[in-house]
């Protein structure tokens, strides 16, 4: 694992820009998973992801449009309202420091992302989001922006 600065984070990203999301789908409580890019060979358990897979988790997140909050993460509806994700081009990522909050930019659609929890150096690190790059490395945001090969 290695920290990567934000204008490292923001080139890693780049390619992804223009993809369209698919399997757009809440896991786990509020999880939320989505693929770009081109499918992958399915894994052990039979899971197809893209060649870039986003995995938001710990955290809190909302999707809205400029001037609507259509659903937050601990509502109702939450599947049918990320369902509106799919297919649209990924537009623009923007991380603001120093939270790291993240906003994914879906054409119009945006699902904002913010952390719930803090670095504890007892407790260890929450990740709130996590993205497979397509050449092996993972960028994970938690305390701060690091890379990771996707084995780790």
């Amino acid at each position: 694992m290695s920290t990567i600065g934000l204008a490292g984070a923001l080139r890693r990203i780049g390619p992804l820009l223009g993809q369209r999301a698919w399997n757009v789908r809440r896991g786990i409580g509020s999880f939320v998973t989505c693929e770009f890019g081109r499918p992958l060979p399915p894994d052990d358990r039979g899971n197809v992801h893209g060649e870039y897979h986003l995995w938001i988790m710990m955290a809190a997140w909302r999707l809205e449009t400029a001037d609507q909050v259509i659903v937050g993460s601990e509502d109702q509806g939450l599947d049918q309202a990320l369902h509106r994700l799919e297919g649209r081009p990924l537009t623009e990522v923007l991380i603001r420091p120093p939270a790291l909050e993240t906003r994914f930019d879906f054409a119009g659609l945006r699902l904002e992302v913010f952390p719930i929890h803090r670095r504890d150096p007892e407790e260890g690190e929450c990740d709130h989001w996590s993205l497979w790059l397509g050449d092996g490395d993972v960028l994970v945001a938690g305390s701060e922006l690091t890379i990771e090969p996707s084995g780790g």
